[in-house]
C-alpha cells in the first residue's frame, strides 16, 4: 500500500461569493475521467468511485490556505467544509471564518489574484498503463485519505522535474527507470530544485514535498525563498531548457 502524501493542482477555477452575499468558496477538488497535466513523465485519471470509501468514513478534512495548517478556512467535522461527488468530480463548499486572513483572501480571489487550488491525499489503489504511444497513465482507483483542499498562490509545476521522492511508490519499476532516464538538462535542474537546504523533518507539508510551508519553519524564511524566488527561477530555467 502506498502511504506517501501527494499533492495535486486543481485546474478548475473555484467560485467566490459576492461581497454582499454570505462568504462561500465553491469548486472541485478533483475531476473524474479527465487526464491531468504532465506530472513529470505521466498523467493521471481519477476514477469516479475513487472517493467513495473515503467519503463514507466521514473524514476529517480541512480547507487550508497554501496547505498551511495555521491558516484553516474550513473543516468537515465543524460543518464549515462540505464535500460531495457528482458526475464531474469531488465538489467542495467552504464557509470561511470572519478573520482578517479569510477576508483578505476572498478579496484576492474576487480580483483573480488567486485562482487555483491544490489538494493533498494518500492513494490506496492505482493502476499504471504503459501506452503504445510511449505515454504513461496512472488511474487512481481508490483514495486512502483526503487531507486538505487548499487555494494556493503558486501551484506546483510537476512536469518540470522527475525527483525520486515525488514518484509514487506504486509506479512499476520499468516505468520508474524510464522516467528517471531524463535529459541531462532536466536532471541538473531537478538536482538544483532538490538541493541540500530542504529540511528533512517528518511534518505533513514536507512529506508532500511542500517544503516551503514546513511546520519546522514557523518564521516562513524558507517559504519566502522557496515560493517567491526558487520556484519562479526554476520554472523560467526549465522553460528555457525546453525551448
Amino acid at each position: 500500500m502506498n502511504q506517501a502524501v501527494e499533492t495535486r493542482q486543481v485546474t478548475h477555477e473555484f467560485r467566490v461569493s459576492a461581497e454582499d452575499e454570505d462568504p462561500r468558496i465553491t469548486g472541485y477538488a478533483a475531476v473524474f475521467n479527465t487526464a491531468s497535466e504532465d506530472q513529470g513523465g505521466w498523467t493521471e485519471i481519477i476514477d469516479p468511485t475513487a472517493f467513495d470509501n473515503v467519503l463514507a468514513s466521514n473524514p476529517d478534512v480541512r480547507a487550508l490556505w497554501n496547505h498551511n495548517p495555521d491558516h484553516v478556512l474550513g473543516r468537515t467535522t465543524a460543518g464549515t467544509l462540505q464535500l460531495s461527488c457528482d458526475a464531474t468530480g469531488l465538489a467542495y463548499v467552504v464557509t470561511p471564518p470572519a478573520t482578517s486572513l479569510a477576508k483578505d483572501l476572498m478579496v484576492s480571489m474576487r480580483r483573480k489574484d488567486v485562482t487555483q487550488s491544490s489538494f493533498a491525499f494518500i492513494c490506496k489503489r492505482d493502476q499504471w498503463t504503459d501506452n503504445q504511444d510511449g505515454t504513461v497513465t496512472r488511474r487512481i482507483l481508490e483514495f486512502d485519505s483526503l487531507l486538505d483542499v487548499s487555494p494556493v498562490t503558486y501551484p506546483a509545476y510537476p512536469a518540470a522535474t522527475s525527483q525520486v521522492h515525488s514518484l509514487p511508490a506504486s509506479m512499476p519499476a520499468e516505468i520508474r527507470s524510464r522516467i528517471l532516464a531524463e535529459p541531462q538538462s532536466l536532471r541538473s535542474l531537478g538536482d538544483m530544485h532538490d538541493d541540500d537546504d530542504l529540511c528533512e523533518c517528518n511534518c505533513s507539508q514536507c512529506a508532500s514535498g511542500a517544503h516551503g510551508i514546513c511546520s519546522a519553519d514557523p518564521q516562513g524564511e524558507f517559504a519566502t525563498r522557496s515560493v517567491s524566488e526558487r520556484d519562479r527561477m526554476y520554472m523560467r530555467l526549465t522553460l528555457l531548457s525546453l525551448s
